[in-house]
């Protein structure tokens, strides 16, 4: 997981401490100041970090709302279709022009809310050890759950709520209502099956109550 921060030089503390939180949680941080050197092609370095980062984090304040240059970073990122999280720094949501204000934004106060998001993130799009995703079934469900490896299968549209167990991510909505192949599937420590689709390369967990067999001619 990979952060680009998009700030103005106002508020450069407060884009300082936030990469240094991010960085002890194990996330990557790209920060103009930490990461450009001198001579280098500030647009190049920008493009390259953009493309490579899994989403940006926009500080809003009254100073990065002016800024050109936080605008130019923020319609890149829109347009290579990465997640935009605005953080509010003495902006109240309704001064949030468009396209900003599509985006759930979190206040300056509600930092660790965001950490920990992004953790959950984190965890879900890394590469889990075999352990973590492939527990063995626990004594009160000894066999395995009706859904199996090649199975086809159709993902809900029903609304799924954030705190669902397993995780709900807002990533995962794309995805309602489509048609998927189980690749594998396991139990989490609640033993709770989840299952790993084809449709995400397998990235997401998903619950069993979230998915239905799919007829492959329906």
């Amino acid at each position: 997981m990979k952060v680009f921060i998009s700030y103005s030089t106002t508020d450069t503390w407060i884009a300082r401490k936030i990469c240094e939180d991010l960085g002890r949680i194990g996330v990557e941080v790209f920060l103009d100041s930490k990461d450009i050197e001198s001579g280098d092609d500030v647009e190049e370095a920008v493009r390259q970090h953009l493309v490579t980062s899994d989403e940006l984090l926009l500080l809003v304040s009254s100073a990065s709302l002016s800024s050109h240059w936080v605008m130019m970073e923020v319609g890149a990122a829109r347009t290579l279709g990465k997640r935009l999280v605005p953080v509010l720094i003495n902006v109240s949501p309704n001064e949030l022009p468009q396209p900003f204000n599509r985006h759930l934004a979190r206040d300056l106060n509600q930092i660790e809310r965001y950490y920990a998001e992004i953790t959950e993130r984190s965890r879900s799009t890394t590469e889990l050890p075999p352990e973590r995703l492939l527990l063995p079934p626990p004594t009160s469900q000894p066999h395995a759950p009706p859904l199996t490896p090649g199975v086809q299968v159709r993902i809900t549209a029903k609304p799924l709520e954030p705190n669902d167990f397993p995780v709900f991510s807002e990533d995962m909505r794309p995805y309602l209502g489509e048609r998927a192949t189980i690749r594998d599937y396991g139990w989490e420590e609640q033993g709770t099956p989840t299952f790993r689709l084809d449709i995400d390369d397998g990235v997401w967990l998903w619950a069993d109550r979230w998915l239905s067999r799919s007829d492959p001619s329906g």
